[in-house]
């Protein structure tokens, strides 16, 4: 080809008309020229010569269609291509999947988190137990610092009166800052930071098996990872909100000052202190060294772009607080209220509820303090003082009812469930044994509220360092108080059961407790107990109720709640006693008290006897020790089943 195109230039070839060009074309000829082809066409095989051709059926289709058939064909075979690339990409990204899995779950990547587990005492090198130094440190202080946050919250979001107003004022700065506020108000969870809690408070020395409270610190780690790249944000959002709310509530700023200083450091307490270590647990249980901030772990604790900040819009209702109210809807809503005052005073308690009650309100606070702290190692708490009330009827309970879960003279027989056998005696045993922790939480309430003390009568010459300080054993003491109080909870509510299950037996197949109508006499010792010479199954009635009611109190009643102390109202409602005139007189003993009653009937005898005769019936019935005039029917469900 190359040979011809230089002759073509070397003639000028593209300069020739048609008849130069058919002159020049008859010379070569005549010289003895030949025509020949640029392109040989190619040989067809033998058999395609041989094959028949095909019949083509004439149509009118044109041109352009062949062209979009064509067409089609190379499209189809382009997506085609495109099916393989995607497929091959698939198979890529499996494979990458694969492979990063394989990295994060290899024998180096396991070492590693052992290692920084045991570094940062979350769990031991060997074992995957939490420590009881990182269960006892969140139970005290990152729950503590859950509860700060959750109180803020509710001041700043669940005040009627101003929470609308200072809303709008943080919607002028950006909407972000309330839904943080929200956020963090609802990082606290009472029940699930429980079910953490509770088994190193039953068993303060024990590890705590890392499956038993996988599913509530995984909750309460998502809750956090969300806020976790707010974090600045969410402490300003606190802090502008306390200048709105100073402005709104015109108080001096010490008090806003101090309210800053305190949530700031729990959310600092929050994530420098426990933020690590609750991710340190996660990938413990995972096994798998995952990185913090990681779409793995995002889709691993199932985050969804709608759970994460910046949805709420300004003027939108505060997201996890209450709603502005019309006046319509709180009417409405008192209305309701007071039904269900009416609802509730309708309903009476069980017959063994209120016994129960009325066994505990046998001891007034002055007796209670004399029987059980004779020595007057608690006289710095005050009466009205929760865990001090908790721990005296638990001290009561023990004192007067216990033995019947470890005396040898109830003759208890080991039963089934569900053909597994089971020894209720040594049940009953494990469950007393528990005790102990209720004893050494208190001691530890009891070495915080000295502190308090101490600091108060010397708080130094820095009033900002003494008011930090302040805050700071308060905080422990609520902290304290509630773990004192929720140990006493745990350990009646096992009891109760277990005599319940007694009970239910007495009432049925009566297989379990032997000797239930046998009168049970103790020894010299313990006979001044208030259920010896009584029968069995109503020993076991006994302690029932008062389990019953002990639990109730401090389950939902006068000794529930984040305050440490009851109040005036519950003081008058629960032991007839004004708190504030307790305080003064400085919790006199028993024995004072009965003077005091002795001198005031004495002079109101003269003025009004049939007052004092009424009274001296009312003493008579609510100090009753042995309750002799109680009936069978009394003490046990309606019918009498036995």
């Amino acid at each position: 080809m190359g040979d011809f195109d230089n002759t073509k230039r070397a003639i000028g070839v593209g300069k020739l008309d048609d008849s130069q060009r058919k002159d020049m074309f008859n010379k070569f000829k005549s010289a003895g020229g030949e025509v020949i082809k640029e392109k040989t066409p190619p040989k067809e095989d033998d058999s395609k010569k041989s094959r028949p051709e095909p019949k083509i059926r004439q149509s009118t289709v044109s041109r352009g269609s062949d062209e979009g058939r064509s067409g089609s064909r190379g499209g189809s075979g382009s997506s085609g291509n495109n099916s393989k690339q995607d497929s091959n990409s698939l198979k890529s990204q499996a494979d990458s999947k694969a492979q990063y899995e394989k990295e994060i779950s290899s024998f180096a990547a396991r070492f590693s988190i052992k290692l920084k587990c045991w570094l940062a005492r979350v769990t031991s090198f060997g074992s995957s137990d939490l420590t009881p130094k990182f269960m006892h440190d969140f139970s005290i202080r990152g729950k503590q610092a859950l509860i700060e946050l959750q109180y803020s919250g509710n001041e700043l979001l669940a005040n009627q009166q101003y929470s609308p107003q200072l809303s709008k004022a943080l919607d002028r700065i950006n909407p972000l800052l309330v839904e943080l506020l929200a956020m963090g108000q609802k990082l606290y969870n009472g029940p699930e930071l429980t079910d953490i809690t509770e088994p190193i408070m039953t068993a303060p020395e024990s590890p705590v098996a890392i499956e038993r409270v996988k599913t509530q610190i995984y909750s309460l780690f998502k809750r956090m990872y969300i806020l976790y790249p707010y974090q600045e944000t969410l402490k300003k959002s606190f802090s502008q909100a306390y200048d709105e709310l100073q402005k709104l509530e015109g108080k001096p700023s010490l008090i806003y000052a101090n309210k800053k200083r305190k949530v700031l450091q729990e959310i600092d307490t929050l994530f420098d202190g426990f933020f690590d270590r609750l991710y340190l647990v996660v990938i413990r249980v995972e096994n798998k060294n995952i990185p913090l901030v990681s779409r793995y772990m995002e889709n691993l604790l199932g985050i969804t772009p709608e759970e994460k900040p910046g949805q709420r819009k300004s003027g939108e209702n505060v997201p996890g607080g209450k709603p502005v109210e019309t006046k319509e809807e709180k009417d409405a809503e008192a209305a309701a209220k007071e039904e269900e005052k009416k609802e509730e005073e309708e309903v009476p308690l069980s017959k063994e509820h209120a016994y129960g009650l009325r066994l505990m309100q046998m001891y007034s606070i002055p007796k209670l303090r004399k029987k059980f702290d004779p020595k007057n190692e608690y006289a710095n708490i005050p009466d009205a003082d929760k865990a001090l009330l908790a721990l005296f009827y638990f001290y009561e309970f023990d004192d007067e009812y216990s033995f019947v879960m470890t005396t040898k003279k109830i003759d208890i027989k080991p039963g089934s469930i569900n053909g597994v056998k089971v020894d209720y005696r040594q049940k009953m045993l494990d469950i007393y044994e528990s005790t102990r922790t209720i004893i050494d939480q208190f001691r530890i309430y009891h070495d915080i509220l000295r502190e308090l003390e101490k600091h108060k009568a010397n708080p130094g010459a820095n009033y900002i360092e003494a008011s930090k300080k302040l805050t700071g054993i308060e905080q422990k003491r609520t902290g304290q108080s509630r773990t004192v109080r929720m140990a006493i909870k745990e350990f009646s509510l096992k009891s109760r059961d277990s005599l319940l299950t007694l009970i239910k037996d007495m009432k049925g197949k009566k297989e379990i407790v032997a000797n239930m109508n046998d009168v049970l006499t103790l020894d010299s010792m313990e006979s001044r107990k208030r259920l010896n010479k009584k029968p069995v199954k109503q020993c076991i009635m006994e302690a029932y109720c008062y389990l019953l009611a002990l639990h109730d109190r401090i389950e939902a009643g006068d000794l529930y709640g984040g305050l440490v102390e009851l109040t005036p109202e519950q003081m008058k409602a629960s032991f007839g006693v004004d708190s504030e005139t307790a305080k003064e007189t400085g919790s006199p003993d028993a024995s004072d008290l009965e003077n005091d009653t002795q001198t005031e009937s004495n002079g109101k005898t003269k003025e009004n006897p049939e007052e004092e005769v009424k009274s001296a019936e009312l003493t008579d019935e609510q100090t009753n020790d042995s309750l002799d005039d109680l009936s069978d029917d009394d003490i046990l469900p309606t019918g009498n089943p036995f």
